[in-house]
This record gives C-alpha cells, sequence and structure tokens, in this order.
C-alpha cells in the first residue's frame, strides 16, 4: 500500500523542515536518484493515474483487512482467530470473502481464491493467528547516520513512514511482519520485498515491539512453477499455496537483508541530504516504467 512519501527540499531547508522516509521513496532513489528527484523535488504535485494493476492491488489489500476483521474476535489490543472457528472454513469462509472481494468491485478470479485459500492454509497449520496490526500507519522520528566520501559521520533527523500491511504473532509468541503482492512473483521481487519488510520490521522496533522474527510474503497471483519450486526446496522455508495459483512465503529474517536495508536507506538519506540526483538509464525499464524518461534520455544524448 502506498504511504505520503518524503516532500522534503534540500533547496528549501529550515529548522522546521524534516526529511520523511517512506520504504517507497528510498527504495526510489536507490533504484534512480533521478527520478526520485523528479518525483519529490521538482514535481512533487504532479499525480499520476493509477494503472488498472495498482487499483486491483489496493483493492485486493481492503478486502484481505475486511475479511480478516470480520471473523475475528475484536479485543482491546489485538485480533484472534483460531482454527475452531468455523467461519474461516468452507462455504462460510468463501462467502465472507467474497463479499468483501464485490464490495471492493475486485473480479472474483483465481487471485482471489487463492489468497481465501493461503489465509485458511495458514490458520489451519498455526491453530491460532493473532493479529497485532492490520493497515496501521506509523510515523517514527529517527536519526540516519551516513557517512561523505571522506569517511565523516553525519546524522540527519528523520521521519520514518509506513503502512504495514499487517503483523502477526504466531503460536510460540514470535512476531511475523506480513506482506501482500499482487502480479507476477519472481526470486527478484522476493528480495525487494525483504527489504521493504526489513524497513518494517525497524519501523515496529522504533515503536517498542519485540524483533520480528520472521516475514510472510503473500503472492494470490503467483503461477510461476520455476519461482514455486525454488521457494519449495528452499530451507527454513513454509511454503502456503493457493487454490489454483498463488502462494505464501514464510521466513526467518535475514541479517543480510537487514544489512542491506540499512545500507540502502543510509546512501539514500545521504544522496538526498546531498543534492545528488544521477541519472540510473535502462533502456527497457526507463522507457517501460518511468514518466520522465525522455527528459533524461535527451539529457544524456546531449552530455
Amino acid at each position: 500500500m502506498g504511504e505520503r512519501a518524503s516532500t522534503y527540499n534540500p533547496n528549501e531547508v529550515t529548522d522546521e523542515v524534516v526529511l520523511r522516509v517512506s520504504k517507497s521513496s528510498f527504495l526510489q532513489y536507490n533504484m534512480c536518484p533521478r527520478q526520485y528527484a523528479w518525483n519529490k523535488i521538482m514535481l512533487p504535485d504532479l499525480r499520476i493515474p493509477s494503472s488498472d494493476a495498482a487499483i486491483r492491488g489496493s483493492a485486493i489489500h481492503q478486502v484481505m483487512e475486511d475479511a480478516l476483521r470480520d471473523i475475528s474476535d475484536d479485543t482491546k489490543l489485538t485480533l484472534k482467530v483460531t482454527a475452531d472457528n468455523p467461519v474461516w472454513r468452507g462455504e462460510p469462509w468463501d462467502r465472507l470473502f467474497d463479499s468483501h472481494a464485490i464490495a471492493q468491485d475486485v473480479e472474483l478470479d483465481d487471485g482471489v481464491d487463492s489468497l481465501k485459500e493461503i489465509l485458511a492454509s495458514i490458520i489451519e497449520d498455526w491453530g491460532e493467528l493473532e493479529i497485532v496490526e492490520l493497515e496501521d500507519k506509523h510515523e517514527i522520528p529517527h536519526t540516519v547516520e551516513w557517512n561523505d566520501e571522506d569517511g565523516n559521520t553525519h546524522q540527519t533527523d528523520c521521519i520514518l513512514v509506513g503502512m504495514i500491511d499487517g503483523v502477526f504473532r504466531m503460536p510460540n509468541g514470535n512476531l511475523v511482519v506480513v506482506e501482500l503482492k499482487t502480479g507476477s512473483a519472481n526470486n527478484g521481487k522476493l528480495s525487494r520485498t525483504r527489504k521493504e519488510l526489513c524497513f518494517y520490521r525497524k519501523l515496529l522496533m522504533l515503536k517498542g515491539y519485540d524483533a520480528p522474527t520472521h516475514f510472510l510474503t503473500i503472492f494470490p497471483d503467483a503461477d510461476d512453477p520455476k519461482f514455486l519450486s525454488q521457494m519449495m526446496n528452499k530451507r527454513n522455508t513454509e511454503v502456503y499455496l493457493g487454490e489454483l495459483k498463488g502462494l505464501a512465503v514464510l521466513e526467518p529474517v535475514g541479517t543480510r537483508s537487514i544489512n542491506s536495508m540499512e545500507n540502502t536507506l543510509s546512501n539514500s538519506v545521504k544522496g538526498i541530504v546531498s543534492q545528488e540526483w544521477p541519472i540510473k538509464w535502462n533502456e527497457y525499464f526507463c522507457t517501460q516504467w518511468c514518466e520522465f524518461h525522455l527528459s533524461c534520455n535527451e539529457e544524456l544524448l546531449e552530455a
């Protein structure tokens, strides 16, 4: 899900201005600093219409949230779903889930059916699912350290911003950070998602939670047999399958992923504060996915 990203302008720094950093903004800077500058500095008010895929993805996020809230026992702090609740399995669960999909104007396709089955399988396997958070937004002050080219350490006060799809607690007490990803699934997408989840893990720990031990990435539309086989054969990884396609990957948090996220966050903050906006040109990705590619292409041709 999207969140309001940084509106920080290094050309207008005052004591009141604080850099807002979302997972989208620091990962965008890492992907292409110039695209970040166009979006956040030069044309911050430009709004690009959402694609049909993005609209469907947002709607399916809402379906998952509404369905889980509907079958949960509401308590002061958490929502609990138990395997002996008759609502979450079979025809009642199908009707409940489908009603929320219809309310969100989501087509009842294989991806929706897969999400239903994946969630039911997780509840059945765990026996009890404690939902600590669903689609909660966090805005947390944090000081990010970064080093310049001379090795000097600097500190930048930021507000870390994130909308977390979900935080579950396993029966053994371990916290799990949840991310729902519609569309295709592959190792590259999972690797990028781990970086997002590490950022959310950081937010939760700054908020005072125990350190989450696992990530759960749900791919309701996944249909690549090679990716499925790779996940099924991966050590220390649990895979939950959808009905006709789709899968969810439950894996322990890795130190390498944490370090990678921290380095990316630090380097991105350094680049933004230092006003470094180089172009990372890729003939395919830029022309297909960046609305500013014509400007960059012209600049590169003139160089």
